[in-house]
């Protein structure tokens, strides 16, 4: 889909309207108008006022386009097509529950039992109910956050490890896995592009297009999806969806997400059976020496390239099928004050429609300067 320039609902040309509305008194008038005197500085008043009110007109014009809507009007948009706006969504971790002893009988924890994070601020209930079972003396279970967001996530393991209301004396709790996948809402960007795919999702037919939307649909945290079919390598009948998440490869609880919102009956034919995979990781790692000019600031310098390389490796990293090309890498690494960037990794390398092309390191070195 080819990129559209903002439509011109109004013209606003402040000077013309300014001149317009002058030579309007002037005649009416039969006076000329100077700088200075009262009537002209009213006249500015005037077109100051008017080149506001178009400006308001086009910006309400472009409001009720998606490619240049915002919230509130976008949410209003997406209902016409049925593509709500995400809202944000709570982190889950893995708990172990434990006594210090074996237990004789079985000791159940039931759905809802509260742990909360070390200084307080989080709590995390328990999805469903679990037993400790006679002849043992731990269990997991999983939990969710109780706070919706990215604020749930990152969570050191052990560190939700509180229990405010323990269901019995001498049950201890601790999180085994970093708490992951919580959300915020749903920004414009990411929202606007779920409501251009939405026609897509208007028949279960089982395009490209419809099994990426639905895929996008399933986490706001999900930022491209690369589906392929039996002319992919796949058997017939067969699709596979690969998800990348804004923090890289999707988790095993993100795949079953997908998996389960993609399999349903009213999402793909009755005859596809769908698979959730994690993208094939392609590594690579960025070495470079700068030469830099004999007057340049080299500190400062390299500070820029790194900032240069990082950015460069970020977007890399921010989709799915983007080729590894050390030419580009030369282009930015570039920056004021550097002679030459002499790039030895990483070499060319075409990365598929569904791999993740990841920077796991990044090297610059102080080549000195150039000579003369």
């Amino acid at each position: 889909m080819r990129a559209l320039p903002p439509p011109e609902f109004v013209k606003i040309d402040p000077v013309a309207i300014e001149a317009s509305l002058i030579a309007r008194y002037e005649a009416k008038s039969g006076k000329t108008l100077y700088p200075a005197q009262i009537e002209r500085l009213f006249i500015d008043q005037v077109a100051y006022s008017q080149s506001l009110a178009l400006m308001a007109i086009q910006h309400a014009g472009e409001q009720l386009l998606v490619r240049f809507s915002s919230a509130p009007i976008l949410d209003y948009l997406g209902e016409l097509v049925g593509t709500p706006r995400l809202l944000a969504k709570p982190s889950r971790c893995t708990l172990q529950f434990s006594v210090n002893e074996v237990a004789t009988l079985p000791l159940l924890i039931p759905a809802g039992t509260q742990v909360t994070s070390q200084d307080g601020r989080l709590i995390f209930t328990t999805d469903a109910d679990v037993t400790i079972q006679a002849g043992q003396s731990l269990v997991q279970a999983i939990a969710t956050c109780q706070t919706a967001g990215t604020v749930g996530n990152g969570w050191a393991v052990g560190q939700i490890s509180v229990l405010p209301s323990p269901p019995f004396i001498g049950l201890v709790a601790s999180n085994l896995s970093v708490p992951a996948d919580g959300a915020d809402e749903e920004q414009d960007d990411r929202y606007r592009e779920r409501i251009i795919l939405a026609p897509e999702a208007y028949t279960n037919a089982g395009s490209r297009g419809s099994y990426r939307y639905h895929a996008l649909s399933v986490h706001q945290s999900i930022i491209d999806v690369a589906v392929h079919g039996p002319d992919d390598g796949q058997l017939d009948g067969h699709v596979a969806v690969y998800p990348l998440t804004a923090s890289g490869l999707p988790s095993a609880e993100m795949l079953a997400l997908v998996l389960n919102d993609l399999s349903g009956e009213k999402r793909r034919p009755l005859c596809d059976t769908v698979h959730a995979l994690a993208p094939p990781e392609v590594a690579f790692v960025i070495q470079a020496s700068l030469t830099f000019y004999a007057t340049a600031d080299r500190a400062g310098a390299m500070k820029q390239a790194q900032i240069a390389a990082d950015a460069w490796a970020a977007d890399r990293r921010a989709g799915l099928g983007r080729d590894i090309v050390p030419e580009q890498l030369t282009a930015v690494l570039q920056v004021a004050g550097v002679y030459r960037a002499a790039v030895a990794l990483p070499v060319l390398t075409a990365v598929q429609s569904h791999q993740w092309a990841n920077c796991t390191g990044i090297v610059l070195t102080d080549a000195g300067v150039v000579d003369g």
